[in-house]
């Protein structure tokens, strides 16, 4: 690639970020917290470990882009509220992982289905051929993204 192309895949991946943030980050959230009570960082990790089944502190961490000890507060909390646990790694005395509790998983449904809400009435007035050439990019886009 040269510089002009590596340019323009750069504005539009910026550009995507942003309005990403814009129509769905700030509704999820809004909506999430106001029907679930959750802040978003507690609910970032109940949707990674959603996803990930498990995950020790230090990679939260680090997918978070925050420090081990702030995570580990935020974990103390969730696990106080009963959404979490922790369990010993077997072979490593050191490190512990999280895991998603039942009430944990019941919690990510319910943030889910309030995204699945907010999507609905974003997409409400978009055209069925649109939405699903939407769809067909957005595959395409993760498909590619996990060969990096």
């Amino acid at each position: 690639m040269n510089y002009s192309e590596t340019r323009e895949l750069h504005d539009l991946l910026f550009s995507f970020m942003d309005m990403f943030h814009e129509k769905f980050l700030y509704s999820f959230r809004k909506n999430n917290e106001s029907k679930t009570g959750m802040k978003k960082n507690h609910a970032k990790i109940i949707m990674m470990l959603y996803r990930f089944k498990s995950l020790t502190s230090t990679e939260i961490a680090r997918m978070l882009y925050m420090e081990k000890g702030s995570v580990t507060t935020l974990i103390d909390q969730l696990t106080e509220s009963g959404f979490v646990v922790r369990c010993n790694v077997a072979n490593d005395r050191r490190k512990s992982l999280v895991l998603l509790t039942d009430s944990g998983k019941a919690q990510m449904e319910i943030i889910i289905a309030n995204h699945i809400q907010s999507m609905d009435e974003l997409f409400h007035d978009v055209d069925s051929n649109e939405m699903e050439q939407f769809a067909d990019n957005l595959k395409n886009v993760v498909k590619f993204m996990n060969k990096l």
